[in-house]
């Protein structure tokens, strides 16, 4: 065999070792390419949401005014938002809203949540979640909802829903001392139909959210109430039921979840209980049981009378 042979074999004999360790990197940068087509970009994986700061929340919260209503809104929906697969789809998301009315400098903070399912249409009642001083229910508001893929059989549907928080309650989340290491806040959207929902929000995300909303205010955040100065509360989660053809006087508040330890939880209130009264006003929501405890004498016992089962009942409790 000539030199050139030899050379011409040596350079046309393949490099399998080579060509093997190359596949996955080529293959790789095919589907890349082929997610670019649809998607104009190959996504990067997503931070993690409890290693973004309150800085970055701060820095990415936009600020949005409505001169005909005289109303300006602070969000961080662009904060955070997690992908999935390969064409970064999003099932959920979560963030902070809050509004002020220039005209009567009215402020109000709602959390808007957005999940996207397929199968059957979903109904909201209420979110629950921890407060100051026990688990807190409020309304939850369905906004909008939006169906594709209905003519394959199995319809897409991404529902928009918004629950208020008190401010309160947030600058307390954004004040906890682990400052540096952000925690999670957990709230649930209890359905009518199907499954719950499960969400949660970064303290990093709530205090950028009031650091941008303060910087838009021009004002400093109104000082935090000592816990002993907190307006008092029972430490019980309630949803309003209407009276029965059989039990028409039945009617009030179900109590839902008690806080070990609470002033009813002291009092014997356990969860089915039904509250109608206390100290002689008539309780048919949450707002109403709220104003007759805060409207109690301090350190004073007030009468709580209950529904469990058939059997009337008064508690006596101290808030």
């Amino acid at each position: 065999m000539n030199s050139r042979g030899a050379s011409r074999s040596a350079i046309s004999r393949p490099n399998f070792s080579a060509t093997m360790r190359a596949m996955p990197i080529r293959r790789n940068a095919l589907m890349c390419f082929l997610v670019a087509l649809a998607t104009q970009q190959c996504l990067a994986a997503d931070a993690p949401l409890l290693s973004l700061s309150m800085e970055h929340f701060r820095d990415t919260a936009t600020v949005t005014d409505d001169p005909i209503a005289g109303i300006t809104t602070v969000a961080t929906e662009k904060g955070y938002v997690e992908h999935h697969g390969l064409l970064g789809a999003v099932w959920n998301d979560e963030y902070l809203t809050g509004t002020v009315d220039r005209k009567t400098s009215r402020r109000s903070f709602d959390v808007m949540v957005e999940i996207t399912y397929r199968g059957a249409r979903r109904t909201y009642g209420d979110a629950r979640f921890q407060g100051a001083n026990g688990p807190i229910v409020v309304p939850a508001v369905l906004l909008k909802t939006s169906a594709v893929n209905c003519p394959t059989g199995e319809c897409t549907y991404t529902d928009l829903v918004r629950f208020p928080v008190e401010e309160g309650m947030l600058r307390a989340l954004a004040a906890r001392p682990a400052a540096d290491t952000p925690q999670l806040w957990r709230y649930t959207l209890a359905a009518k139909s199907r499954g719950d929902y499960s969400g949660a929000l970064s303290s990093a995300e709530i205090a950028g959210f009031l650091a941008k909303f303060d910087e838009y205010t021009g004002s400093a955040p109104p000082p935090l109430r000592h816990p002993a100065a907190a307006k008092p509360e029972l430490g019980i989660g309630v949803l309003h039921v209407e009276a029965s053809e059989q039990l028409p006087a039945r009617s009030g508040v179900l109590v839902t979840a008690v806080s070990r330890g609470s002033a009813a939880d002291k009092a014997g209130i356990i969860v089915g209980d039904i509250v109608h009264e206390i100290d002689g006003r008539l309780i048919n929501s949450a707002a109403d049981m709220q104003a007759a405890v805060s409207a109690a004498a301090a350190n004073a016992a007030i009468a709580i009378k209950v529904y469990r089962g058939t059997t009337e009942m008064t508690l006596s409790a101290v808030p």
